[in-house]
């Protein structure tokens, strides 16, 4: 499955940021044009999980992915923190994005993905106001743990998970992960995606394929932009965020050249039975 989050340069969740581009010029359009171009090169389909601020800054674009047979998804309205909201700033955060998304494409949103993988076991339970709005998988749960997220227990697979003892009415697609060291670890998204060679991801790819499971490709529209504005961080932060943007869009187009690349929901529709 392919996945991309769709947000700005500036949107990140690191202390002491403030997600605002101070009024200096941005590569996104250029950007996005770039993935849908990889994306209709290499016959893939994908998933787009849209913040609602950049629907209503780019209207155009949202319908644009569409148009070309994308699905368009929510990454909630302004890049904010899940564990940082209460459950009705939550749910009014989804709530918000779905409608503006809603209203741009005359489509259904049916998935979700917190910022930064921000469900988190606290706030577990907010999967249930996916499940009242009528979104019908989540995507937010990465099996590993790192300073700012993560649930290292996780199931590893697409499952139906279960709230205070109740079984919810959505699919769990959780992030792609490995073993190593007896350690969950990610290798096909984001920071993972930049850091391992293409070898190493095709390999991992493979791996997961001849054991009946796919693997999940996320990245944000900068990270295949070394000339696009950047944050001043720390030097983890730094590293983390901007290690190898040069080499990921060429990266990126070889993956998705040795494999067949699909929407969440078109394969939980083939997979698992998705009603729609």
């Amino acid at each position: 499955m392919l996945t991309f989050d769709i947000e700005e340069w500036y949107h990140a969740n690191y202390d002491g940021l403030a997600m605002d581009g101070g009024g200096k010029s941005t590569h996104f359009r250029l950007n996005m044009e770039e993935l849908l171009r990889l994306c209709r090169e290499t016959n893939s389909k994908a998933t787009f999980f849209v913040l609602g601020c950049i629907g209503e800054m780019y209207p155009d674009v949202v319908k644009a992915i569409a148009r070309e047979g994308h699905d368009v998804a929510s990454h909630g309205y302004g890049h904010e923190l899940a564990y940082k909201q209460s459950y009705e700033e939550f749910y009014e955060d989804v709530k918000k994005s779905v409608g503006i998304l809603e209203g741009l494409t005359g489509k259904p949103v049916l998935g979700y993905r917190a910022p930064s993988w921000s469900i988190v076991e606290r706030n577990l339970h907010y999967l249930e106001a996916l499940e009242e709005l009528g979104l019908k998988y989540d995507a937010s749960i990465f099996p590993v743990k790192t300073f700012l997220y993560g649930i290292p227990d996780a199931p590893r697979h697409i499952h139906r998970p279960r709230v205070n003892g109740r079984e919810l009415n959505l699919f769990e697609v959780p992030m792609s992960v490995m073993n190593m060291a007896g350690r969950n670890m990610g290798y096909s998204g984001g920071f993972y995606f930049r850091f391992f060679p293409t070898f190493f991801i095709k390999r991992q790819i493979a791996r997961a394929n001849r054991e009946g499971h796919n693997s999940i490709v996320y990245l944000h529209p900068r990270e295949i932009d070394p000339t696009e504005h950047r944050l001043q961080l720390p030097a983890k932060e730094g590293f983390i965020h901007y290690y190898n943007v040069r080499g990921t869009k060429a990266k990126l187009e070889s993956i998705l050249r040795s494999y067949s690349f699909t929407s969440i929901s078109d394969h939980l529709k083939r997979q698992h039975g998705l009603d729609v």
